[in-house]
């Protein structure tokens, strides 16, 4: 191949450019055919026949205010297709059949299993195909694929309103029994009683509480939560409870 050719740059056309080449062209016409435009203007005989053929597409997409814009090049659809398309029509499959299951495909899951089917095409001894993240970026934007992680939030336990009912009855009855003064009574607002905490794995961390009830004093470390008297509180990463 001549040099001068391999350097050669492929140039686009905007929209209008193709209309008014094309425009030029008339049947049976000598100067106006696919050819001899194809050397006025440096471009394939076989892509002006291309655009004649679809000039009734070209000049209702310059219709378009969406389209028809200084730097629109192709019509929808148009361009080269993903080099892989079969494999990625095949993983695209597989990612719905998960999600229709209710299994997580994580970014790990769909590089590795475009691996596997790419060599289930074409063999063990294929060009090694690199699902590198820059690939999988591009696939999910062609497939409108958007990776999402799901959230967890607090929620109430069914007996909520009970317990409730029964903390604030014990907290009158610690009041009335120890003399609380008012000017010793404090008032945490917004504790949740209950976390629905992320299910990862986690490494737990133990929690150590002092709790002053009139002239009584009492450390406790909460990990578990096993009958409590009405001067212990105990305190997990999970539960705040109070019970007698």
């Amino acid at each position: 191949m001549d040099a001068s050719k391999a350097k050669q740059k492929r140039k686009s056309y905007t929209i209008k450019d193709k209309l008014a080449v094309i425009a030029e062209h008339e049947e049976g016409v000598s100067g106006s055919g696919f050819h001899a435009l194809g050397i006025k203007h440096d471009v394939a005989p076989g892509t002006l026949r291309g655009w004649w053929n679809d000039r009734q597409k070209l000049h209702e997409a310059s219709k378009d205010r969406q389209v028809a814009t200084r730097t629109a090049r192709r019509l929808g659809g148009g361009g080269r297709g993903p080099e892989h398309g079969e494999m990625e029509e095949r993983l695209h499959a597989w990612i719905l059949d998960r999600n229709a299951k209710g299994l997580r495909v994580k970014d790990s899951y769909i590089r590795l299993q475009a691996q596997n089917i790419y060599r289930k095409l074409h063999g063990p001894d294929a060009p090694k195909f690199d699902s590198s993240t820059g690939w999988l970026a591009r696939f999910k934007k062609r497939k409108q694929l958007v990776s999402r992680q799901q959230t967890t939030t607090r929620t109430l336990p069914t007996d909520a309103a009970e317990t409730c009912q029964d903390f604030i009855q014990r907290v009158q009855q610690l009041i009335a029994t120890h003399n609380i003064q008012p000017r010793n009574i404090i008032n945490m607002d917004q504790v949740p009683r209950y976390f629905e905490t992320n299910l990862r794995p986690r490494l737990r961390r133990e929690a150590r509480v002092k709790f002053y009830c009139g002239r009584a004093e009492q450390v406790t470390t909460g990990s578990q939560l096993p009958s409590l008297s009405p001067r212990t509180v105990r305190c997990s990463l999970r539960t705040f409870s109070f019970r007698s």
